[in-house]
């Protein structure tokens, strides 16, 4: 078993380079493949305008509409599957699966090492594909889906092995000559539900967990990205392929709601859901009829809490790529900003400056001078717009946007324009619903435990972050929080830090993937006990044997036995000592 990074870092500084270097000669050199980029990739492309875009065609509601939401332009029609045909995916993967089941670890990181050498060769191609679909600029693209996706393979590479590796535990005094170990065993095929603002990231990282844990995986993707979904299965498919296994292993779906409930009645021992606490109530429903366990990620509002002495030269970038970055179309997005009473009018005109020189548009189509895409989904302006204007109505400022943009190049382009939202109370709908948009809410607060009061009074528990020169001060504000997942002085980096387990409490959602906790979540966890003494083995008592002769000696010996092993007192244990041997006579 090869040591993990972990494990080096336990020895030193030292070690941890000898770790690099020994990784970088010892590891074997990936497989290569190519897949050929679809056309509509190229920034040159162009297709028809569709002037009122949606991904449904009221007259032909079995297929799906693949549009570009910053340009309007049709990029293709897909079918959605019919319920035979998720049906048979399932069983395709279960067959390959049993075969996968069986193989080692290294096999396992020898695809995982393939498909990491072509994200860092096709990074541009990936990032192209997905800002087509989805809108977003190559910037986002990269930094949400390549750079962690890497991040999640270099550790799952690197840690996979010694975290599903059986793990030895300690069996007690009375078990002393048993050996108790979990050994970590595939569940057999697992499914994810995946959202549409990271159409290549959302997939692939369930992917890379069920392929190092020895499942087979069907991924329902969302409708709104099912073109880039089909190219990023291609990859997939085909990075298997390349590496000897069946890629029947792996299966993309993309489909409206009624195919993610099959993929869930389809015999799925496992479901992870990435979207919005009303659907995840559906699949939860769902999967408890056929007991099928879940992991929810339903969203965020997370925070990020200044304190009166935050540096605010390194903190203002921060705040301003935590709420624009994807235009908040982020469940880790900084949704409030809550800042002390004595820096708030310096916070609020710095973010006035700053958000009025966001520009939008295209990042294929125009190129340069783009900060912004278009917003994925163009059905939630109107609920946008109701949230500004209920805050405002209730007391808050308006100082930018908040309304829907008229891109004057792309007019049937789906923009929000980049929104400062000011003297938010908590009281308001927006401080509590999340928006996924392009909206900067700033709230104020008198010190840290007014901070936290307002924090945990919102529904949402995902993500937060604390910012202060006090870093004594800042992780105990952190660990006030009602949040699974919490930084001091940056925002979001949790997930970068792949060791980390990924979720959060309330209508967040429950479990976690990412990290240990994560991997072993797609195992099931047998507990295991072997002989450990030759010649010693677990034997039956005459008095404890059925049937039983004398019942009244039988409860002293037993008595006498649970007082010996686990009484601490002295004078008790040679007592018991006394009682079992009188018992036994």
């Amino acid at each position: 078993m090869e040591m993990s990074l972990t494990q080096w870092m336990a020895l030193g500084s030292g070690a941890i380079v000898s770790w690099f270097i020994f990784n970088w000669i010892s590891t074997p050199s990936p497989k290569k493949f190519t897949v050929k980029a679809p056309e509509a990739a190229d920034p040159k492309w162009t297709g028809k305008v569709l002037e009122n875009p949606s991904i449904r065609n009221s007259c032909d509601p079995s297929n799906i509409v693949c549009y570009d939401p910053a340009t309007g332009f049709h990029i293709d029609t897909l079918p959605s599957p019919s319920a035979k045909q998720v049906q048979d995916l399932y069983t395709k993967t279960a067959a390959a699966q049993v075969k996968w089941s069986k193989s080692t670890f290294e096999q396992r990181r020898a695809v995982l090492r393939s498909l990491l050498s072509f994200v860092l060769e096709n990074q541009e191609t990936i990032c192209q594909v997905g800002c087509r679909d989805t809108g977003k600029t190559m910037v986002d693209a990269s930094l949400g889906e390549v750079i962690t996706t890497c991040a999640k393979l270099r550790w799952t590479i690197d840690n996979g092995e010694s975290v599903l590796a059986d793990d030895y535990r300690s069996p007690g005094l009375m078990m002393m000559y048993k050996n108790s170990r979990v050994v970590y065993q595939p569940l057999g095929v697992v499914s994810a539900l995946v959202s549409w603002n990271y159409p290549f990231h959302n997939a692939i990282g369930p992917v890379i967990s069920a392929l190092m844990s020895g499942n087979g995986i069907i991924v329902k993707c969302s409708e709104y990205v099912a073109w880039s979904s089909a190219y990023y299965e291609k990859i997939i498919k085909t990075c298997l392929s390349v590496n000897g296994v069946d890629p029947d292993l792996v299966q993309f779906i993309s489909g409206f709601a009624d195919v993610g409930e099959q993929v869930i009645r389809s015999g799925v021992d496992h479901v992870t859901f990435i979207g919005s606490p009303t659907v995840g109530k559906l699949v939860q429903h769902n999967a408890a009829d056929l007991l099928v366990p879940c992991v929810l990620e339903l969203g965020g509002k997370d925070c990020a809490i200044l304190l009166k002495d935050t540096d605010l030269v390194s903190t203002i970038p921060v705040l301003m790529r935590g709420v624009f970055q994807n235009c908040g179309q982020n469940c880790i997005g900084i949704e409030r900003i809550l800042v002390a009473s004595e820096i708030y009018e310096k916070v609020v005109d710095e973010m006035n400056t700053r958000v009025g020189k966001l520009r939008q548009g295209s990042i294929l189509a125009d190129g340069e001078g783009v900060d912004c895409g278009a917003m994925t989904m163009g059905t939630q302006f109107d609920r946008l717009e109701f949230l500004v204007q209920e805050a405002v109505s209730r007391g808050a400022r308006l100082l930018r946007g908040g309304k829907r943009f008229q891109h004057p190049k792309h007019k049937h382009g789906q923009y929000f324009e980049p929104t400062l939202l000011v003297d938010v109370t908590a009281d308001m709908t927006i401080a509590n619903e999340e928006t996924f948009a392009p909206i900067m809410v700033i709230m104020k607060h008198n010190g840290p435990e007014d901070a936290v009061r307002i924090t945990n009074l919102c529904p949402f528990g995902l993500g937060s972050s604390v910012f202060s020169a006090d870093k004594e001060l800042a992780e105990k504000t952190c660990l006030q929080l009602r949040t699974g997942m919490t930084n001091v002085n940056d925002f979001a980096v949790n997930y970068l830090c792949q060791g980390l387990p990924f979720g959060g409490v309330g209508i967040s959602g429950y479990g976690r993937f990412a990290g240990p906790e994560g991997l072993r979540g797609l195992c099931i966890p047998k507990a295991m006990t072997t002989d450990r003494i030759p010649g010693i083995k677990t034997s039956i008592p005459p008095i404890l044997d059925y049937p039983i002769k004398n019942v009244n000696k039988s409860w002293k010996f037993v008595e006498g036995l649970n007082n010996t092993i686990y009484n601490p007192e002295i004078g008790a244990k040679v007592n018991a000592v006394i009682e079992l041997i009188k018992a036994s006579l």
